[in-house]
């Protein structure tokens, strides 16, 4: 009966020393060592130790993460965060790709369509600031002899010459912006173009990874 009441005691002596009060202890920026139930809020930025009543460790409170530690994981939050849109984002051009175009040739088309829109459109400014260009010269003609004739170039002439080369400005940059445009198409569908045999590239090898053998080779 001794030798198990002696059991118990031990027994119940170490739950109570697990559940009992603990000894909090951690050291400050100064390096100073802080022992008590109220150590944590002496070393509020440092490493917290829990001991219990016999010295042993029991829990251990990482120190607050300091100002500099708290912005880079909130960037680096940011930076996942990002990184998520933009995988959802490919993801969702991915099937929309795959949805519109049935082979690469589809592709190749579409710009090719595009291209010529644009070329179409290229060569309407192209006629109209040809015409531009010829009433001007009849224009600036009329006020040179209107200048031959001893008279000052009129009113209405000088605002129709200044109309026209305020339009013909506006043409010559058009054209220049849609050469920009027709540049910009090839990049996109030759971009396109890389994608789109990679994803089939992916589903071929779906398949052949599953059965676990490798696709033919053309």
């Amino acid at each position: 009966m001794l030798v198990i009441s002696l059991v118990i005691g031990v027994s119940a002596f170490a739950a109570d020393d697990k559940k009992g009060p603990r000894i909090k202890k951690c050291q400050d920026a100064a390096g100073k060592w802080h022992y008590g139930d109220q150590a944590d809020e002496q070393c509020a930025q440092s490493k917290v130790i829990e001991l219990d009543r016999q010295g042993v460790k029991r829990k251990e409170i990482a120190a607050p993460l300091t100002e500099a530690e708290l912005k880079a994981h909130a960037e680096k939050q940011a930076e996942e965060e990002k990184a998520k849109k933009l995988a959802a984002e490919q993801r969702r051009q991915d099937e929309i790709m795959l949805a519109t175009y049935a082979v690469e040739a589809d592709i190749t088309l579409t710009r090719d369509r595009k291209l010529a829109d644009v070329d179409t459109q290229i060569r309407s400014s192209e006629q109209t600031l040809k015409s531009l260009q010829n009433s001007l010269k009849r224009l600036q003609t009329q006020a040179a002899e209107e200048q031959r004739g001893g008279k000052p170039v009129s009113a209405q002439t000088t605002k129709t010459i200044a109309n026209n080369e305020a339009q013909i400005a506006k043409h010559e940059s058009l054209i220049k912006k849609m050469q920009k445009d027709k540049e910009a198409i090839r990049v996109q569908y030759d971009a396109e173009v890389i994608r789109f045999r990679e994803l089939k590239s992916k589903q071929v090898a779906a398949p052949a990874a599953a059965s676990g053998t490798a696709p033919a080779k053309r």
